[in-house]
């Protein structure tokens, strides 16, 4: 039987449309033998008009759930985030993406669970990926790689409440500080990876994009 993967993203912005995530994280988690389903909000044909919610984060749907991928933005739009808080303390596989940071972030302990939120970005420009710790097993079949990519600055980051495993110089926000670009948070039996790459589609294709999130879903699944 087919592990199960419920994957949620979609925006009623112009921006993060599920229709460009989608292809590429369904692709990486069928490659991993899930059987992925994929909700949230979409874009109705052609034009700016949306449908759908964040309503399957719920208790029921993530009973049945082996990993949560996120992709999310913005309000909890129907999602039970008391529901979403308690299924990772009770050993919840939690995949975070990009815009993931940029979701629920009224609810301070959701942002402590994650790891941070989103601050601000400046124009996408080329990132040169710096891998922190070549021995998790995220990040162990990964070298250093550049990518031309919206770059997250976040609000709530702590790097001694999480285990941070990439970085980036490529942008200075005035400290002469690396921002970071990937980390894992473990919340009682829980297991979050966080990655902000993510907001372009051609970035998600990539071969290092798409071996951190495999390798991300296995971590946190406990494989």
């Amino acid at each position: 039987m087919l592990k199960k993967a419920l994957f949620v993203g979609g925006c009623t912005a112009p921006w993060h449309r599920i229709a460009g995530s989608a292809p590429y994280i369904e692709k990486a988690l069928l490659d991993l033998g899930y059987a992925p389903e994929i909700t949230g909000i979409f874009q109705v044909g052609n034009t700016d008009e949306h449908t759908g919610d964040y309503s399957s984060i719920n208790a029921l749907k993530l009973a049945e759930t082996d990993v949560l991928v996120l992709h999310t933005t913005g309000e909890a739009q129907g999602a039970n985030l008391e529901a979403l808080k308690s299924w990772i303390k009770g050993g919840g596989a939690l995949v975070a993406v990009h815009c993931a940071a940029d979701s629920f972030k009224d609810d301070a302990e959701w942002v402590s669970m994650l790891g941070g939120s989103f601050r601000h970005h400046p124009e996408q420009l080329d990132v040169t990926v710096e891998i922190v710790d070549a021995t998790h097993p995220i990040t162990q079949d990964v070298t250093n790689f550049t990518v031309h990519e919206e770059l997250y600055c976040f609000n709530h980051y702590d790097p001694a409440n999480v285990h941070l495993l990439a970085e980036t110089y490529s942008y200075d926000e005035g400290e002469g500080k690396p921002i970071p670009i990937a980390w894992t948070h473990e919340v009682e039996l829980g297991r979050i990876f966080y990655l902000s790459l993510g907001h372009n589609p051609a970035v998600m294709e990539t071969t290092q994009w798409q071996t951190l999130f495999q390798n991300g879903v296995k971590w946190a699944t406990g494989q």
